[in-house]
């Protein structure tokens, strides 16, 4: 059996916020079913932090706002190479920048709605993005 394709989530802080947590429970959910996975931020702390897996890469960009993200997160895909690079509303559009400047065939999913749509409709989009991966 193959190996599944890496997926990178970015999201704009590691705060305690209702999107970020969802963002999180994503990427174990991911990281359950054989994914590698990276969870990307400008900045690596916060009270989230401590909730992740050791298997899931923690990558923090050094930068201080996700608006300052781009070039950074570029590099990060270029070095990292995931087949597919989910953030939330309100980041996508650095996301979609910095898969363009990457240039490396990196899809870009959004993960619409925020924690009341939930970690279902988020596996969904990453799935239909990619539905070669079952």
């Amino acid at each position: 059996m193959p190996a599944l394709p890496r997926i990178a989530v970015f999201v704009p802080d590691l705060s305690d916020a209702p999107d970020r947590r969802t963002a999180v429970a994503l990427a174990h959910a991911l990281l359950a079913q054989g994914h590698p996975v990276d969870l990307v931020a400008p900045m690596g702390g916060g009270p989230l932090r401590a909730a992740l897996d050791p298997g899931i890469g923690q990558i923090d960009l050094a930068k201080r706002h996700a608006a300052t993200s781009p070039l950074a997160l570029a590099r990060c895909l270029a070095e990292r190479r995931p087949a597919l690079l989910a953030a939330p509303e309100g980041v996508f559009w650095v996301a979609r920048l910095a898969v363009a400047l990457a240039r490396t065939g990196t899809a870009a999913v959004r993960l619409d709605g925020g924690p009341e749509k939930g970690l279902e409709d988020g596996l969904a989009a990453i799935h239909a993005a990619a539905p070669r991966w079952g």
